[in-house]
């Protein structure tokens, strides 16, 4: 009796010990799960605060109030450090802020975002916009190209084309003539045909002076829209200052056709599209080309002859003993006193090589008088326009006009 009371103590204290150690694994238990709820509760509350300041961010970045978005991404990034799409919007924001320092702020964000992903499109092409704002020439380029060969989400053709067309402008501004030209041409060709981009390209590649892949641009936007004016105008300016002012006057006459139908002749550029085509039909008319027949040819540079000789005449009897002739004119004087001036239709209409002196006495004639003497107008100016322009250059391009679709 006595033997069985230490062993039910015994099994009496181990009980109790069990029970208290059951009772503090459930407090502790308990006391985890409360913590864990209020960590996860906070951890979801930072998230969402940072969703919300991000987007408020956004909201004033598309807004154009990026010192306003600068607040809101900082905040944002104070409750989400390392969140690359707030770490991008807050480099982005400190790109386009005038404060102090922000563009060298900006510059090292997208440096540190750049070393963890140095093949992204859209990182490169900030930091060469960057860098070009710096006057860092090769580095923009460097970058520029980067971005062309990086990674792009959605249509990346397109993209890389846009960049191409961003490269080329910037090589322009610092007259890179012959690479951007290369690079509008790859753009070109790497890209479907697309209306805006091919008038854009028209226009760039003029300003790289190469108006024949202008023109097969510009036409290819013709093309796609007959009925857009400014596609057309470009066109016929293209065409007009270019020399070939059969098609000048085509455009022309086409973009005005477009206009009284859509009944917006009192468009301000209209009267002088008007004027233009006009004066493109009458060039059409005084040019002694060499397709036409050897009478026709023959007829046109009498024509020219007699208003050229008109024109000398004038502007010499502004001169005299006491004022004499300018030096310029006096070569061109003693050509028109001389016999070549004076031969007759048959005698020029078997020799070739006077015709082409009897035109280039003309031209000279026109060029030097302008420059001495009243602006010349009416078949003087035009002939003006004949002899400064170039020989149609764009002869050797492909002719697309009669392929056009015609207007309604």
């Amino acid at each position: 009796m006595v033997a069985e009371e230490p062993a039910l103590a015994k099994r009496r204290l181990i009980l109790r010990d069990s029970i208290s150690f059951a009772g503090l694994l459930f407090g502790t238990g308990m006391l985890f799960v409360i913590t864990l709820f209020l960590f996860r509760s906070f951890s979801t509350r930072r998230a969402v605060l940072a969703q919300d300041w991000s987007s408020e961010g956004l909201r004033d970045l598309r807004a154009g109030r990026a010192d306003a978005a600068i607040i809101d991404l900082r905040t944002a990034l104070a409750y989400s450090p390392g969140t690359r799409a707030y770490e991008l919007l807050l480099a982005q924001a400190l790109g386009q802020a005038d404060c102090s320092g922000c563009r060298d702020e900006s510059y090292n964000y997208y440096m540190s975002l750049w070393e963890a992903q140095p093949g992204d499109g859209p990182i490169n092409l900030a930091l060469a916009r960057l860098a070009a704002g710096r006057k860092d020439r090769q580095t923009a380029i460097n970058f520029y190209r980067a971005s062309i060969y990086g990674t792009w989400e959605g249509n990346g053709v397109d993209r890389r084309a846009d960049v191409r067309l961003e490269l080329a402008q910037y090589l322009i501004e610092n007259n890179d003539l012959p690479a951007a030209r290369l690079e509008l041409l790859t753009a070109g060709t790497n890209a479907p045909d697309n209306f805006e981009r091919d008038r854009k390209l028209g226009e760039m590649l003029q300003q790289t002076g190469d108006p024949v892949d202008a023109w097969t641009y510009d036409q290819k936007a013709v093309s796609d829209k007959p009925t857009d004016t400014a596609a057309l105008r470009a066109a016929a300016n293209l065409a007009y200052h270019s020399g070939d002012f059969e098609a000048a006057h085509r455009l022309f006459t086409r973009e005005i056709a477009v206009l009284d139908a859509g009944h917006v002749s009192s468009d301000p550029d209209a009267a002088e599209q008007r004027t233009m085509a006009r004066n493109a039909e009458r060039i059409v008319a005084l040019d002694p080309s060499s397709t036409q027949s050897p009478r026709e040819r023959l007829a046109r540079i009498l024509a020219a002859r007699t208003i050229a000789g008109k024109r000398f005449d004038q502007c010499s009897a502004n001169f005299s003993a006491e004022n004499p002739l300018p030096a310029p004119l006096e070569p061109i004087d003693a050509r028109w006193v001389g016999p070549a001036s004076a031969l007759t239709s048959t005698a020029l209409l078997r020799d070739p090589i006077q015709q082409t002196a009897t035109m280039q006495l003309i031209f000279d004639t026109e060029i030097e008088t302008a420059k001495l003497c009243t602006a010349p107008t009416g078949d003087d100016n035009l002939l003006l326009v004949l002899a400064t322009s170039p020989h149609n250059v764009l002869a050797h391009a492909e002719r697309q006009a009669s392929t056009l679709v015609p207007l309604d």
